[in-house]
């Protein structure tokens, strides 16, 4: 029998990772100097969304370790406890701790013993700072003032909360019981509330099974705010619900006493006089009550919640989807055309009619695909995401003070990219904190600042994604390189390669100019695997560097996998495609022009370059070449090396749709798929860097 509430727990593990993920990501970017209260809120919220969602689905484990976290927080964002370097670290390691119990628990599995060990530590490590006292002032706006002695009055103290709580429509159906939500509020201390009935429609409108209940409430007492928002755990915070400190003079009125007062002012005209007001941030600004910084701050921090939110909610964003069936609706209208048309075939009124069809399929045909292909499109920043922790645990670990800026998170990239992206750019970032980055004694020396900087950054340029990877370390050692290169026969000796060449050397298997291996790096492993992938994506990789200047290595790769620009080319009697991005320029030279060297490897002089000349026809064993004397060649480029492609004919551009060879034959080397040309016939599409491989090694395709 299955379980009705997999999917349920399903949702819960998803929500409760992306949950973990904000925590981290909120707690790298504090500054501890001054740490902004709505920060602290921001996981405090998390730490219990987890926590309750937990016990609903029944993972108790998860929901009492998250409530040592949460008990955790409670003071420190109450001002009572100074957020430090050392607790953020231990909150840090609780977050690690909540996604391995999310892991064993999607997976029916207990938490392994040694981290069950770890998280004991880490309970004890958390209780024992509990009550120490902060080291800095509380922040004005969750301080919480104590009654002074001898008062017996939690009100005049100013100790409680003003609460607007609006119940969610489907409460009734989901059982919530209201009742008892005040009954557990009383049990706090002194209640007040005040119903608002504005929210009730009219009467043929009213659904029985609906709730349209509101209320203002005012709660005297001097339990902490967690422990009401416990009582409120089945509503989501924000617009159903909004919980404030009381002030210490006492509390302003609720909307229900202004109502008492004025009866014959409506919620409606309260509402409208509202809406003709500044924003509240404005008047503040106007009241000298705050700065103008403090509430741009504010609303970027409003509108980074908002984001976040609907990246976790929302995998394809609306308007994607409403275009699509937009789109398929004008799909429909044209299809009723051509059949219109095709009645008509015989007139010259049906042929105009057809014609005029056939065009407007063919626009709304490429503009479904461009669509399609945009829903595959994610933001980089799934993968960037990871990298900020990384890098404060590299840095920590290896005592280097290091700072990671990234840039351009909101570029998309196929979904299908970021998986394969992972690896690579976790080893390049790794290198750059490994090897890249000097200890701070040596960067005083060499006049740079202490804490060394390495920048992520992607963006679109031409048809690409530019994704960097910056620092400004030791930079790449030539000579060093060049006599490894030497000594392991990479190159032959007497070689006098460009900086360019010498710096792809970094990516050969096993190439490593690090004396010491150690557990992060060394053994010239990682960099193979970015070449790879890399290449895999069809994609290519640049790199740049300057001894004591730092270096930066560019990853440049297509939009997607799925589509390319490509340019058709008959060799023999088959028909090929070169994907556009690797295609420099076509041109046609004597056959007098191409020169042989080495026996029976040809040249061509460009521009004072030598250019290597691959004879397709030959490689592809489609045949001995016809001397014509003239050659049509195809200037490619791939990984930093040129080569001319001879063909015998140019058919033209178009896109074209990748199918893999892998899937339904076997891989084939020099060859990255095959599409289906608008005629019916299959046409191969070439990959430029394996037919050089090809080359080199004097070998032939074998399909």
């Amino acid at each position: 029998m299955s379980d009705p509430m997999a999917q349920f727990r399903t949702a819960f593990f998803e929500e409760a990772t992306e949950l973990a993920d904000s925590m981290e990501a909120t707690l790298l970017s504090l500054d501890l100097a001054a740490v902004e209260v709505e920060d602290l809120h921001t996981l405090f919220r998390a730490a219990h969304s987890i926590k309750g969602n937990a016990g609903t689905f029944g993972f108790p484990a998860i929901a009492s370790f998250t409530h040592q976290l949460e008990s955790t927080l409670e003071p420190v964002r109450q001002g009572q406890r100074a957020m430090t370097s050392d607790l953020r670290e231990l909150i840090l390691q609780g977050v690690d701790l909540i996604r391995s119990h999310l892991h064993h628990a999607r997976h029916d599995e207990p938490l392994p013993e040694r981290e069950q060990q770890a998280q004991a530590i880490l309970v004890v490590k958390l209780k024992e700072g509990k009550d120490a006292p902060s080291a800095a002032p509380a922040p004005a706006a969750v301080e919480v003032k104590t009654p002074p002695a001898g008062s017996s009055s939690a009100h005049r103290a100013g100790t409680g909360f003003s609460i607007r709580f609006e119940a969610p429509q489907d409460a009734f159906r989901r059982g919530v019981n209201l009742e008892r939500l005040f009954r557990d509020l009383a049990k706090l201390g002194t209640l007040r509330s005040w119903p608002d009935l504005s929210h009730l429609p009219v009467l043929d409108r009213l659904d029985p099974e609906d709730c349209h209940l509101a209320w203002d409430i005012r709660l005297e007492t001097a339990h902490p705010m967690m422990g009401v928002e416990e009582v409120f755990e089945f509503v989501a915070e924000g617009d159903n619900l909004r919980i404030q400190s009381l002030p210490a003079e006492g509390a302003v009125p609720p909307l229900g006493d202004y109502l008492q007062v004025e009866a014959n002012v409506s919620p409606a005209d309260i509402r409208e006089a509202l809406a003709k007001q500044k924003p509240l941030g404005e008047i503040l600004v106007d009241m000298g009550k705050v700065k103008p910084e403090a509430v741009g701050k504010a609303l970027e921090q409003q509108a980074k919640k908002r984001t976040q939110s609907e990246a976790s909610t929302v995998r394809v964003a609306t308007e994607k989807i409403d275009r699509l069936v937009n789109l398929v609706g004008e799909l429909v209208i044209t299809q009723a055309m051509l059949a219109q048309a095709s009645l008509q075939s015989n007139s010259m009124q049906g042929e105009e009619q057809m014609s005029a069809a056939l065009l407007q399929l063919d626009r709304q045909t490429r503009e479904l695909q461009e669509r399609v292909m945009g829903i595959r499109m994610v933001p980089v920043d799934m993968v960037f995401s990871r990298f900020p922790r990384m890098v404060h645990e590299l840095g920590r670990q290896l005592g280097k003070d290091v700072e990671l800026t990234m840039e351009g998170q909101a570029t998309e990239l196929d979904k299908t990219f970021i998986e394969m992206l992972v690896d690579p750019l976790t080893h390049l970032v790794r290198n750059s904190v490994d090897h890249g980055m000097e200890e701070k004694e040596a960067r005083l020396h060499s006049g740079k600042p202490t804490v060394g900087t390495i920048a992520l950054r992607a963006m679109s340029r031409g048809g690409h994604i530019y994704i960097e990877i910056k620092d400004d370390g030791r930079g790449l050692n030539r000579d060093k390189i060049l006599q490894k290169a030497l000594d392991r026969g990479i190159l032959p000796p007497g070689s006098h390669p460009s900086d360019e060449e010498l710096h792809l050397l970094i990516f050969e298997p096993g190439f490593s100019t690090v004396e010491q291996v150690s557990d992060l790096s060394g053994r010239g492993v990682g960099m193979d695997v970015v070449r790879q992938n890399v290449r895999a994506l069809g994609g290519r990789i640049e790199v740049e560097s300057q001894m004591g200047k730092g270096t930066t290595i560019r990853l440049v790769l297509p939009l997607t996998l799925a589509i390319l620009d490509g340019l058709t080319v008959r060799v023999a009697d088959e028909t090929y495609v070169f994907p556009l991005a690797s295609v420099l320029e076509s041109f046609q030279c004597n056959d007098a022009d191409v020169q042989t060297v080495k026996g029976d490897r040809e040249v061509i002089s460009l521009r004072g370059e030598f250019i290597p000349v691959v004879r397709l026809q030959r490689l592809l064993a489609l045949g001995s070449c016809q001397n014509t004397g003239r050659a049509l060649l195809v200037l490619v480029e791939s990984e930093g090396r040129r080569a001319a492609m001879a063909v015998d004919e140019l058919l033209g551009q178009q896109q074209v749709v990748i199918k893999s060879l892998e899937t339904h034959y076997k891989r084939v080397e020099g060859i990255s798929g095959a599409t289906i040309l608008g005629d019916g016939r299959v046409a191969l599409i070439l990959d430029v860097s394996g037919l050089m491989r090809l080359e080199a090694g004097a070998a032939t395709v074998e399909v």
